[in-house]
């Protein structure tokens, strides 16, 4: 039998069997789809979002129909970074699928923190870097709304781990050109385009 075209790439040292990846989001931690597709198939789990503690995100309703698509307002829930490690990352490792960890976070300490717990963690192959989610130390504002702060968290995470590193960058900001120049001189070995659009449904007739 004739084997397929080989399309395996090696992602910042990670080697993957394609370069097919699901986002973090909505396919969860990967478990969440294990019975409804065959995971060894894909290239990379990039799983949700994870933080130092666990996080309750948004009240109901989360997702809104509208003409164009959908509006959500998750709201970042996850377990933790102990509670990942705990019970989710043992289930990953039952795949020989690379697994690259979404990482978020409201201070720079906290970035640093949790990809410090995930260096050399086995069954994580890489870190995602959040980076639009509010600065609590600058009254809310994005970290990845200011080049400057983008290259911090960066920077933050790089002391902290050895393992392959990506900036996932924010979808509005005047030219996101400036902000992976911004985490590839910090330490980023790849950029993560990009991240929830901002939207809003106004019913002019209510």
């Amino acid at each position: 039998m004739k084997s397929g075209p080989d399309m395996s790439v090696n992602l910042a040292g990670i080697m993957m069997r394609n370069p097919v990846m699901v986002a973090s989001g909505t396919f969860g931690y990967g478990v969440e789809y294990a019975g409804l597709v065959d995971i060894e198939q894909l290239g990379a789990i990039v799983v949700k979002g994870i933080r130092l503690e666990p996080c309750s995100g948004n009240p109901q309703p989360r997702i809104v129909e509208v003409r164009s698509g959908l509006i959500n307002s998750i709201g970042l829930q996850g377990p933790g970074v102990e509670g990942f490690i705990a019970d989710y990352l043992p289930l990953l490792r039952r795949w020989n699928t690379p697994v690259i960890v979404n990482v978020w976070g409201t201070t720079l300490r906290e970035y640093a923190e949790v990809c410090g717990r995930l260096d050399g963690m086995p069954g994580v192959s890489g870190i995602e870097l959040n980076v639009s989610c509010p600065n609590v130390k600058q009254g809310g504002l994005a970290f990845g709304s200011n080049p400057r702060m983008t290259a911090r968290v960066v920077a933050a995470a790089r002391r902290k781990t050895r393992l392959p590193l990506f900036c996932k960058l924010a979808p509005n900001v005047p030219d996101i050109r400036v902000f992976a120049r911004a985490a590839e001189e910090s330490g980023a070995d790849g950029i993560s385009l990009v991240n929830s659009f901002p939207a809003m449904k106004i019913d002019v007739e209510r």
